[in-house]
């Protein structure tokens, strides 16, 4: 069993890591330990107490760190509604290491995330195995009543459809790119910064819709969807360029 360490040097093993995440996410949807405590004893089938709930996010601090069971983790994806995945993120300040019993120093916090999300090696076997859920990917999912987080009307906010729609390669793709600008442009100039700061974020902007503009539709998508696609949208262009204009055209262009 991989050593904790404490909180002050951000050093923590897989558990701490979804204990820290575990507290992040209470905080992200609003949920006091007693009402996670609820949601967990349901899913669980086991009793949590908001005592337990405390502990188990003070295992961050190397004291009784629990040992998270992989029921516990999908009780915790269903109870925030989360994917499992967002509990093994690393903090985001960077700081510290993922401790583990094999390398003596842990491991930097990026190969986490590689063993969290994968890497490009990686692609070709899930793209495979997904192939096989290819009609639920495509279909939104309806989750159980449960799973909501509506009973309250402090989360009317996050009440909705019961319908869970997969994420697609391209939405991961439009969710990265995402987050690249927003790092690039967080950094904004204001009033009184200089001209080489605004430019510097400009071009970093620019880098990131370069990388993003590398990449060809079929890395993400099966190209025969492409091919589709582009069949589909072409009779429609033509009948756009054929069709007479309106009397609103017309008085628009007079």
């Amino acid at each position: 069993m991989a050593r904790a360490r404490a909180q002050g040097d951000r050093s923590w093993n897989a558990s701490q890591v979804v204990a820290h995440n575990l507290a992040r996410a209470r905080e992200l949807r609003r949920l006091t330990q007693t009402e996670v405590a609820e949601r967990l004893s349901k899913f669980t089938g086991s009793k949590w107490s908001q005592a337990t709930v405390a502990q188990a996010e003070g295992s961050v601090a190397g004291q009784r760190v629990r040992q998270f069971t992989a029921n516990e983790l999908v009780a915790l994806a269903r109870t925030f509604d989360l994917p499992v995945l967002f509990f093994f993120l690393p903090p985001d300040d960077g700081e510290g290491q993922l401790v583990t019993d094999d390398a003596e120093g842990g491991l930097p916090w990026e190969y986490l995330l590689v063993l969290a999300l994968g890497h490009r090696g990686n692609f070709a076997v899930l793209a495979e195995r997904a192939a096989n859920w290819e009609h639920v990917l495509r279909a939104a999912v309806e989750a159980p009543p449960g799973d909501n987080l509506d009973d309250d009307d402090r989360l009317a906010a996050l009440a909705g459809a019961r319908l869970r729609t997969p994420l697609l390669p391209e939405d991961v793709l439009a969710a990265a790119f995402h987050g690249l600008a927003a790092r690039r442009m967080r950094g904004a100039p204001r009033r009184g910064d200089d001209v080489a700061t605004f430019a510097e974020n400009l071009r970093g902007l620019a880098d990131a819709l370069n990388a993003f503009n590398n990449y060809r539709p079929g890395t993400f998508l099966d190209p025969q969807v492409v091919d589709d696609l582009a069949a589909k949208r072409r009779p429609a262009a033509k009948r756009r360029r054929r069709a007479p204009a309106t009397d609103a055209q017309e008085v628009d262009d007079e």
